[in-house]
């Protein structure tokens, strides 16, 4: 059996690791038990190269005659590394979409639906997003018939749109199944009979996985085929989107 011992409060590994083949360096703070995976990471970025880990209190003292330097051209080397960043996913605040479900009546292929307000990435530039949503019943659905979320993304990154969609709340009857089809299913749940249950779809695809990419506008489409409408109680409804984004640390 391992025990794993916490180490002290406040001890700390502080140390600046610089690669001298590609003359970058990357600040390590991290406790021992972190450290050793610290520098597993630094050697897998540099990878048979030249480096090593030095004290970052390694600077010119304050008061030294730096004219040599100066007539030199050259700073002493390690004050000339760049810092080498690690990139980190991050996320933007979840914010609900907005779509009205209440009352939505049943489709049995699916055409028939409501649209969301398109989410506009020009701007924010994400790199994708997390949807999320809870959808509930009404009264006596039919058992094993579906609830689904399609993606629905621009044609040219600006305001065009396929179909019948235009990136509005508004209800939406697709032309047919075959360019319905054509719209990536971002994730879908079976109900049972039982009467206004609230179903949480939050495996669903993100729009990257979804389209390969974002869409400089994108939306979504929610069609159901439970036979009765879907639950009256806009409250009981909820659509999130989460943008994703990378962060430089």
């Amino acid at each position: 059996m391992t025990v794993a011992i916490a180490p002290p409060a406040g001890v700390a590994i502080r140390l600046d690791a610089f690669c001298h083949d590609c003359k970058q360096r990357h600040r390590i703070d991290t406790d021992p038990r972190g450290f050793g995976q610290a520098c597993w990471d630094w050697q897998h970025k540099h990878a048979d190269h030249n480096f090593e880990f030095l004290s970052p209190k390694r600077t010119l003292p304050r008061g030294i005659d730096d004219r040599p330097f100066e007539k030199a051209g050259a700073l002493p080397w390690w004050l000339d590394y760049k810092h080498n960043a690690d990139l980190k996913i991050a996320y933007a605040a979840s914010a609900a979409m907005t779509i009205t479900l209440a009352s939505l009546a049943s489709s049995a292929t699916f055409v028939a639906g409501q649209e969301a307000t398109a989410i506009v990435n020009t701007t924010n530039k994400y790199i994708d997003y997390r949807v999320t949503a809870k959808i509930t019943t009404g009264t006596t659905p039919t058992v094993d018939k579906e609830i689904r979320v399609y993606g629905v993304g621009d044609l040219d990154g600006a305001a065009a749109w396929p179909d019948v969609f235009d990136g509005t709340d508004s209800a939406e009857t697709v032309t047919n199944t075959y360019i319905l089809d054509q719209l990536p299913l971002l994730g879908a749940t079976a109900v049972s009979a039982t009467s206004n249950v609230a179903y949480f779809l939050t495996r669903m695809l993100t729009i990257a996985e979804a389209f390969g990419f974002v869409p400089g506008n994108w939306s979504i489409f929610v069609t159901h085929a439970t036979v009765a409408a879907l639950n009256a109680t806009g409250g009981n409804h909820l659509v999130t989107q989460q943008g994703i984004y990378f962060t430089s640390v």
